[in-house]
């Protein structure tokens, strides 16, 4: 999908809340400035009366609602965030809020044909500097988890070996287009990534998290890498995760990104060390 087919607007609420919204995408119409301005009414309530709560966190919550008109309704994941407490978060709260942030993201992949949960709107309140909170609603997708998909994939048969392919190209794909995009994702973890259905018989796997896709400053190998290994890393306590799975992934990453063979085995080595190392951070924090 072509960036330029994607129309967004900027829209200013009551109460001092203002934000970004998608007037018209690849789905078509989506709603008009007069409709947004209609279903934002009352920020702060758009997260109450949910289908289903995804997340929650104090007052940060992620949830699952339907949104709209009388006579067109979405289904949506609304992402509320507010700003916490701490030195980053104060410089942070300074910047671009988050959910603009991720709003921004998800229109420049879609623009770029990166696959991804479509962007509907990014509201936020702020102060006289410091952005207070924040809401991100993109809209849903039915699926599972990486991790709860993987979970319950079968232990063996050929039915495995060809889900397990399929899912390795779709997500070495999304890796390489971030990466020959000058972006990379920094928190690659199977909880942040969605496997759908959309097309019969296929896998679909889509970045749940806009906020972990990040530009790049200075291309590297270690950030290059560094998705597969956490990726790798959050699916080790799996017991139906094999050695060929975590193969398959790399040598289909490696010919979607084109890194010449004679690296492979250089980088399988690396890849092998920083996984084994990052799921081992990962037990101690769950320890603790």
């Amino acid at each position: 999908m072509e960036r330029d087919s994607i129309e967004t607007a900027k829209v200013t609420l009551r109460d001092g809340w203002r934000g970004k919204v998608v007037i018209r995408d690849a789905q078509g119409e989506r709603f008009s400035i007069d409709q947004w301005q209609t279903i934002l009414a009352e920020p702060a309530k758009l997260v109450d009366a949910a289908e289903r709560t995804i997340k929650s966190i104090g007052p940060n919550r992620v949830v699952v609602k339907e949104l709209g008109t009388k006579d067109k309704r979405v289904r949506a994941v609304i992402k509320r965030h507010h700003r916490g407490g701490g030195v980053r978060e104060f410089f942070r709260s300074m910047g671009r809020p988050r959910a603009v942030r991720n709003f921004d993201m998800a229109v420049k992949t879609a623009g770029l044909g990166i696959c991804g949960a479509a962007a509907l709107a990014a509201v936020y309140h702020r102060g006289v500097m410091l952005c207070r909170e924040s809401i991100y609603i993109s809209e849903y997708v039915d699926g599972l988890s990486l991790y709860g998909f993987l979970k319950n994939l079968p232990a063996e048969g050929k039915e495995r070996i060809e889900i397990a392919r399929r899912l390795a190209e779709r997500i070495a794909g999304v890796f390489a287009d971030l990466h020959k995009n000058g972006l990379w994702h920094r928190d690659a973890k199977a909880t942040n990534f969605i496997v759908s259905r959309r097309n019969p018989g296929d896998y679909e796997v889509v970045p749940a998290d806009m906020d972990g896709i990040k530009p790049y400053f200075i291309r590297s190998q270690k950030k290059q890498m560094r998705a597969l290994w956490q990726l790798g890393a959050s699916v080790m306590n799996l017991p139906n995760i094999r050695r060929t799975d975590y193969l398959r992934l790399f040598k289909a990453y490696c010919e979607k990104a084109g890194i010449p063979k004679e690296k492979h085995r250089q980088l399988r080595n690396l890849l092998a060390k920083k996984t084994v190392e990052k799921y081992r951070q990962n037990v101690r924090k769950w320890e603790v």
